[in-house]
């Protein structure tokens, strides 16, 4: 375990949050690399009366990962993966990243219905349900999830999954969100392998309302009758001279087909 505290070089670059708008001082943050670490400053922070928050990613956009005078427990570093080829599950650590995820199942030919951005944390998106690119074709994230080891807030260890704390497993699973302890480590089941992916991404600068409602009115309509082999997401940005852009992203998975008939609608 490496104790990083306003003493230490590294406290300024440690407390950083990914949203820089967020400015929280803790009292230490703990870089945990294993579930006795976890256990240990859980146990550290309660004899001393210090209030827990949990950090993987860093991604919470309100800051909750971090705060004034708490203990950090940021489990970053635990970030191992393993595929269980016998049940088509995989093992990650509570610290993993989508990308680091994605890079390690990918190389094995396996998709995985995770999150749209790299340096989320799997744990965080899983527990909050889990919407990516490929959840009309597999699923939310937690749809997949079939067991948690977590340290509760007594610093003990748990396993959840549907026949033991099974009403733990189901808060977890997308149910009840988070902060029901510190997860070291879940377990997901794996769809089929795919050997065809394509992504695109389409800007649209400077248009007008019009245009606006027309895309988005054509992109909720066509989605609705295309198969789970497609989905797409969507977002409208005022950039700084005050000019709308419209940013659509497409996945498609396997079928090519669905590409042409996205593509003949979208591009203006």
């Amino acid at each position: 375990m490496i104790i990083i505290t306003p003493k230490s070089p590294e406290y300024n670059t440690s407390i950083q949050e990914w949203n820089r708008a967020i400015n929280k001082f803790p009292y230490l943050i703990a870089y945990c690399e294993n579930t006795s670490d976890v256990s240990e400053i859980i146990h550290y922070a309660r004899k001393h009366h210090l209030p827990i928050r949990i950090r993987s990613g860093g991604h919470n956009y309100e800051g909750y990962s971090t705060g004034n005078d708490c203990v950090v427990i940021d489990i970053s570093k635990m970030n191992n993966t393993k595929i269980d080829y016998v049940n088509n599950t995989v093992k990650l650590d509570g610290g993993t990243k989508n990308t680091e995820l994605y890079n390690y199942i990918s190389n094995e030919g396996y998709p995985f219905s995770g999150g749209t951005c790299p340096t989320v944390g799997v744990s965080g998106y899983a527990l909050g349900g889990g919407w990516g690119y490929s959840a009309r074709k597999f699923g939310l994230g937690c749809d997949s999830l079939v067991e948690v080891e977590l340290v509760n807030y007594k610093g003990c260890v748990l396993t959840a999954n549907k026949d033991k704390n099974s009403d733990l497993f189901w808060a977890l699973q997308g149910a009840g969100g988070g902060n029901f302890g510190v997860i070291t480590s879940m377990t997901f089941s794996l769809p089929p392998k795919v050997d065809k992916v394509t992504y695109v991404r389409m800007y649209y600068p400077g248009i007008n309302k019009n245009i606006q409602v027309k895309v988005l009115d054509t992109w909720q309509k066509w989605i609705s009758s295309v198969d789970n082999d497609i989905n797409l997401s969507g977002g409208l940005y005022n950039t700084k001279k005050k000019v709308f852009t419209l940013i659509l992203e497409v996945l498609v998975i396997k079928t090519l087909r669905i590409l042409k008939s996205f593509l003949s609608l979208f591009i203006i």
